[in-house]
């Protein structure tokens, strides 16, 4: 009597594409918010190069312990869920990297240009007397 062997197929490799977050720049002048992070992201992926997206925080955030209130921003996107999805039906696995020790927040040259100022000097002092 012979033993069949069912039919194994190894399932291919799972292939990644990585999301990698560098930091975060405020923004002193108005920078109109990316419409869809999706988007956005699709066409980092396709051109292999890195992009910015921008959004506007609408009130002051609590102090953050991790980096899931970017998840969650990332999830209201729409067409970054369909995008997500998109690539997981092509086989591929979307990862979002940030760096170990959290995303370092920066000012944005704008930001520098305005503290340097007149009228940001004088902010800087009425900011620093009320502290008295």
């Amino acid at each position: 009597m012979k033993k069949s062997k069912k039919n194994l197929k190894k399932s291919d490799p799972v292939k990644y594409k990585v999301i990698q977050l560098t930091d975060i720049q405020l923004h002193t002048s108005l920078k109109r918010p990316t419409p869809s992070f999706g988007k956005k992201v699709r066409q980092a992926f396709e051109s292999n190069t890195p992009r910015r997206v921008y959004n506007s925080i609408s009130k002051p955030l609590s102090e953050q312990h991790d980096n899931s209130f970017i998840l969650e921003m990332l999830k209201l996107d729409p067409d970054f869920v369909k995008m997500v999805q998109e690539e997981e039906a092509k086989g591929y696995k979307v990862l979002i990297k940030m760096p170990g020790e959290g995303l370092p927040i920066f000012p944005g040259e704008d930001t520098t240009e305005f503290i340097n100022s007149k009228n940001g000097k004088r902010i800087l002092r009425k900011l620093d007397s009320n502290k008295k």
